[in-house]
């Protein structure tokens, strides 16, 4: 906007003049830099969504005597992990509400290779629980933070191992270990 002395009438008058053009722009850049902003700051409030693990889990045809049985994964503490017994972990995996540590429950079919999926949590451990007809020592495993993206879980009859899986190009050029 500009001020223009005009002189109507022999009086001498201030009058704000303006440009219609550039204080229109003015006005439309002005509304779409707020609308910008407003847009920009709603997508910033939202958090992504946590990562998802990779179980890679390959059990005998003699694990669990033939029969399938559950894999429970949650978000414990150590406290909880060490405390709680088969019968109250067993509980859990039907419960209703479900219980909101379990991050996933995934049948296991022994003899089969199974690829499953589930939602790491944030800043627990991770603790896999194998719901064995007769569970034996092994029935439970915890994994402390950071997670890997990805774990490769062996069951032979009730004895489980889990390891972290290493992609195809970190086995090919380090094939020695860790």
């Amino acid at each position: 906007m500009d001020w223009n002395l005009e002189n109507k009438g022999g009086r001498g008058s201030a009058i704000l003049g303006s440009d219609r053009g550039s204080s229109v722009g003015l006005l439309i850049g002005a509304f779409l830099a707020i609308a910008a902003v407003v847009s920009f700051s709603g997508c910033a409030s939202r958090r992504p969504p946590p990562p998802q693990m990779k179980l890679y889990v390959q059990s005998d045809t003699a694990t669990n005597d033939g029969q399938l049985f559950y894999l429970m994964v949650r978000a414990v503490s150590d406290k909880q992990f060490l405390t709680e017994s088969y019968e109250t972990v067993a509980s859990i995996v039907f419960a209703d509400p479900p219980d909101k540590t379990v991050v996933g429950t995934h049948v296991i079919l022994p003899g089969n290779r199974q690829e499953l999926h589930v939602t790491q949590p944030e800043e627990s451990p991770v603790a896999f629980y194998f719901l064995f007809t007769h569970p034996g020592d092994q029935w439970k495993k915890i994994m402390d933070q950071p997670l890997a993206k990805a774990y490769n879980i062996k069951i032979h009859k009730n004895d489980v191992s889990i390891s972290k899986r290493r992609s195809l190009w970190r086995r090919i050029l380090w094939p020695f270990g860790s």
